[in-house]
């Protein structure tokens, strides 16, 4: 469990370093690039998405949970990877210009094109990233993900002021890709894995055609909803909704991130030691929803001001949509965690039929939304997450038993550090009639005066994080004790 806690540790830190980086890259480039030019780059990166879940048939998921990895099979995994990939390149090269037409955007088949170069890359990057997760060595992949950040944000900034528009996103995709790369086979340099063989294949595959199927159905319903929007209200509806979903899922993204990451290759050792996943399924709930729910009712509340400080004057139609989303996903008391436990417990086939469930209501919900306005789409998202979170719930119960008391009560105190976290935001929103002129200065104070009433609500409460927050920085310091007595 210790070395649980330090990937955990390592992977927050990076994210946290990412966030920052991805914020400040957020508020430039939205002053540089339309809400029409975004949604054309959301455009190509969601085809690319679909494409990079179909990859997933040589899985970086099946390096990690796979209780004896051997090299023939790791060969497996890269050669599978590899002929997926190839394949699918040649679809899109070819496809692109089709899909140009389709929405009335010929530089989307320039931005497909262009991105090809570091969808290639994935063949490599995946295998070495599932070993280095494998082994819980997120400290190095943590350092990774922060250099190619930073390259990415530097890229795509300096492209989009000189002019490159929605084509900065490939560019810098591109040359982040091929650092990403590079660097993995820097500090994991296993080149006996890059051998064409399929010897174990039909092992692979059995475990890969359900996890790849399902994120494959995920991305494909991911764009599909874009594609709608996209030929019913154009592109800029499309880049305003992407905005928006960015800013309600940036909590699980930054701030949970660690735990998506972390999540199955931690779930998979236990599995194979035969602890108690129940107990360790209740108490991540109990530690995600006291961070999950207090952020996404700041973000309903400060939506206003986050939006007009962070994306600027022409993005304010992002609002409404913020606090729609954000209410949905408050619904969602289990984020990243349902899917990855069921994988490692075996039970992949499930996580494939419960994508496949998810695209069948979502997808006619979002057509019909479409119909009245992108709001009716945002709107719709509410029994989209609903039906996700109930089903997989449904699904986890089944291979891990607990009781929904348990479960309850497992949220019981989270609810009371969301009350406290948002109180001291309520007390001076509430008087002063609205946040509509809420500036940089108050915002920053408002965000540290929550950060405060958080510490108190999980000191108030009992909550475990408390202990969490306590264990984290004694692991930290050690760690750097052992460090500095080593040089």
């Amino acid at each position: 469990m210790n070395s649980i806690r330090v990937a955990l540790l390592f992977v927050t830190g990076g994210k946290y370093i990412t966030a920052l980086v991805g914020l400040a890259t957020i508020a430039i480039v939205s002053r540089l690039i339309t809400p029409h030019e975004y949604g054309i780059a959301v455009l190509g990166m969601s085809t690319l998405a679909v494409a990079g879940a179909v990859r997933e048939l040589g899985s970086a998921a099946y390096v990690v949970q796979v209780p004896d990895l051997t090299e023939h099979k790791l060969q497996g995994v890269f050669t599978i990877n590899l002929m997926v990939t190839l394949v699918l390149a040649v679809v899109i090269f070819a496809g692109a210009p089709w899909l140009g037409a389709l929405f009335g955007e010929p530089g989307l088949a320039d931005f497909l094109q262009i991105s090809l170069i570091g969808f290639v890359t994935g063949s490599v990057v995946f295998p070495l990233h599932g070993l280095l997760a494998r082994e819980l060595a997120f400290n190095r992949l943590a350092a990774i993900n922060v250099a190619t950040t930073l390259m990415n944000s530097l890229v795509l900034i300096v492209l989009a002021a000189h002019g490159f528009s929605f084509l900065s996103f490939a560019l810098a995709n591109v040359v982040s890709g091929i650092l990403g790369g590079l660097a993995l086979l820097w500090v994991k340099p296993v080149f006996g894995m890059f051998r064409l063989r399929l010897t174990a294949w039909r092992d692979v595959l059995s475990f890969s055609l359900f996890t790849g199927g399902a994120a494959a159905l995920h991305q494909t319903a991911q764009y599909l909803s874009f594609a709608i929007l996209g030929v019913f209200l154009a592109p800029g509806a499309v880049g305003i909704l992407h905005r928006a979903s960015m800013l309600c899922q940036f909590p699980e993204r930054t701030i949970l991130a660690a735990v998506r990451e972390v999540a199955l290759p931690a779930f998979s050792e236990m599995a194979r030691r035969k602890s108690d996943l129940a107990h360790s399924y209740l108490a991540a709930v109990e530690r995600l929803s006291a961070v999950i729910w207090p952020a996404l009712l700041l973000l309903m509340i400060l939506a206003d001001p986050l939006v007009r400080v962070l994306l600027g004057p022409q993005w304010t139609a992002t609002i409404p949509l913020v606090q729609i989303i954000a209410a949905a996903m408050l619904i969602n008391f289990p984020p990243g965690i349902n899917n990855p436990i069921l994988i490692a417990t075996g039970a992949a086939r499930s996580v494939f039929l419960l994508s496949l469930l998810q695209v069948s209501v979502s997808l006619p919900l979002i057509l019909v939304a479409a119909q009245f306005g992108i709001k009716a789409v945002a709107y719709a998202t509410i029994p989209i997450i609903a039906l996700g979170v109930v089903s997989s719930t449904i699904a986890v119960r089944r291979e891990v038993p607990f009781t929904l008391f348990d479960l309850a009560m497992s949220m019981r105190n989270s609810l009371g550090v969301a009350a406290l976290t948002v109180l001291p935001v309520l007390l001076w929103v509430l008087p002063t009639g609205g946040v509509s002129q809420i500036g940089p200065g108050p915002l920053v104070g408002l965000l540290l005066a929550a950060v405060g009433g958080w510490f108190v609500g999980i000191r108030v409460f009992g909550h475990p994080l408390q202990s969490e927050v306590g264990r984290a920085g004694h692991a930290l310091r050690r760690r750097l004790a052992r460090r500095s007595a080593g040089s």
